[in-house]
């Protein structure tokens, strides 16, 4: 008995330690270091407006439940992109399953625009998802984005408007 409860106590400041370190120590997005008991990662979204406030978004799947977290963009650089925090955010978890089940639903070219512009300001846009056994798809799009990529890219902003509401 004492031997489950010493483990049970481990694992209880195994798990407060790791959601801790995420809310005082910047991290990287595109690592897999999350907050022990968050679920599992299914969708991310970034948004770095030029002239606005950047974002970070993740829908995490823990079993039947859909949960919505949220953290400060602290470094912008893609190669170094940076976050801190990691906080949870009410919202419908029927409707996060719905965002996630749209997402892969979705069925398009994966080419990259390849149209030889290029430009200065805008926003850019990075929308993760996440599924079993490390497989993973990112598309990451200017604010002119690819044609054939606009379903994808109308629910992501259909997304981020409801998410953003929520703050």
């Amino acid at each position: 008995m004492e031997n489950r409860r010493s483990r049970e106590f481990q694992m209880h400041q195994e798990r407060d330690a790791s959601w801790s370190r995420l809310r005082s120590e910047p991290w990287r997005p595109r690592g897999h270091r999350r907050a022990h008991g968050s679920g599992l990662p299914r969708v991310q979204i970034v948004s770095l407006p030029a002239f606005g406030s950047p974002s970070f978004w993740e829908i995490c799947q823990r079993g039947d439940d859909w949960l919505l977290y949220t953290a400060k963009v602290v470094n912008r650089d893609w190669h170094d992109l940076t976050v801190l925090g990691y906080e949870p955010v009410e919202f419908e978890s029927d409707r996060l399953r719905a965002y996630f089940d749209g997402f892969v639903a979705t069925s398009l070219p994966i080419g990259p625009d390849r149209s030889g512009m290029g430009g200065c300001d805008g926003a850019v846009t990075q929308l993760t998802l996440y599924g079993d056994l490390w497989s993973e798809v990112r598309f990451q799009w200017w604010s002119h984005s690819p044609p054939a990529w606009a379903s994808v890219v109308d629910l992501t902003a259909e997304v981020l408007d409801a998410f953003e509401k929520k703050l």
